[in-house]
């Protein structure tokens, strides 16, 4: 590829804007919605859209994983061997119902320490992201 062509590559992508709390909000819960798909099914085994409202339900609606993305989700935590799917009839519906394996109980309790160990630096790095105050004009 030349210098322009790469040049040209770069600059036709998007640059986000990390100013923007909907940036860091939305790259948040992306990485929450993980979390918490194995948080609800540490409790019990669900089906997809049940998986959807519990994380919902959860979290208040700060993580609401929609259905598009819950399923390539759930195929990738299967994959990884982090879950099992059995179909059963729900309601009179097959459905795919989804549990975690013991290495998906695993994988939640690692998740929880390294969630619990980046928190405590955001919660230290509040001091760090309060306003300067200047000494010479009085902090104006």
């Amino acid at each position: 590829m030349t210098v322009a062509a790469k040049s040209l590559r770069r600059a036709s992508r998007a640059t986000p804007d990390y100013t923007d709390r909907g940036y860091w909000q939305g790259t948040i819960k992306m990485s929450l919605s993980k979390f918490f798909v194995l948080r609800v099914l540490h409790q019990r085994p669900m089906h997809g859209y049940e998986v959807v409202q519990a994380v919902a339900k959860t979290t208040r609606g700060c993580c609401s994983p929609t259905e598009g993305t819950i399923y390539p989700m759930l195929n990738d935590f299967e994959a990884g061997g982090l879950l099992t799917a059995h179909l059963e009839t729900v309601q009179g519906r097959e459905r795919k119902v989804y549990a975690l394996t013991e290495r998906g109980h695993e994988a939640f309790r690692t998740a929880v320490a390294a969630w619990l160990e980046a928190t405590d630096c955001i919660l230290a790095s509040r001091a760090a992201a309060a306003p300067r105050r200047s000494g010479r004009d009085g902090g104006h």
